[in-house]
């Protein structure tokens, strides 16, 4: 029998997005299941199924990794999280240490998007909210990277904040957001080898989704 996980942390209401709790510091936390339900359905209505290999880029707290964790097979499961405190607290409060040895999945934690070093070629992969505070440098390293560890068929579902100015500045912007021309990111796709089109998936923050695939 499975040991029960830690109790969840009280959430202090007051809480905003950038706050230094597992559920705020990636964005508001009363949005926290509902941005989690929403990644598990986008993924599974654009064909993620339980034996592919699924890459989780700035999985965060498990927001969405809890659900992605159990259904997919064993050591199918690839997150990348620069802050590895999120990752421990969402084992500890929102997933549980027996489902992580059941399930295997694997962690990175890194700023580069060095996703060759899970050893691993990916079926699908989820930038939720990564290309809505990113550089183009820190996006075109993204892509460049994805690239080359992406099987035949693979997909990409990038949310990003549409606009009519593209980003200028070289830093990671947060808990503010950057904004991007359509266009713009489709020319970076395809620069990379991709092809790229919007999606007709709401977002519960406005982003627009993209489906950038082989």
């Amino acid at each position: 029998m499975l040991k029960k996980f830690q109790k969840r942390k009280k959430i202090d209401l007051t809480l905003k997005a950038g706050d230094k709790h597992y559920r705020s510091f990636i964005g508001p936390p009363s949005k926290y299941d509902l941005v989690s339900a929403m990644q598990f359905n986008l993924l599974t209505k654009h064909g993620l199924r339980e034996n592919h290999k699924f890459l989780d880029i700035g999985c965060g707290s498990l927001r969405g990794g809890r659900l992605f964790i159990i259904y997919l097979l064993e050591n199918n499961y690839h997150g990348v999280e620069p802050e590895k405190w999120l990752v421990e607290d969402g084992i500890y409060f929102e997933l549980g240490k027996e489902i992580v040895k059941l399930k295997k999945p694997k962690f990175l934690h890194s700023t580069n998007f060095d996703f060759y070093k899970f050893g691993t070629e990916f079926d699908f992969a989820l930038a939720q909210s990564i290309f809505t505070h990113a550089s183009v440098e820190q996006i075109k390293t993204c892509l460049l990277n994805l690239s080359k560890v992406a099987n035949k068929n693979f997909k990409l579902l990038a949310s990003f904040i549409e606009g009519d100015e593209n980003y200028e500045g070289s830093d990671w912007v947060y808990p503010g957001c950057v904004t991007y021309r359509f266009d713009f990111m489709k020319q970076l796709a395809e620069e990379y080898g991709f092809k790229c089109r919007k999606t007709d998936d709401t977002h519960p923050n406005n982003h627009t989704w993209l489906l950038i695939e082989k």
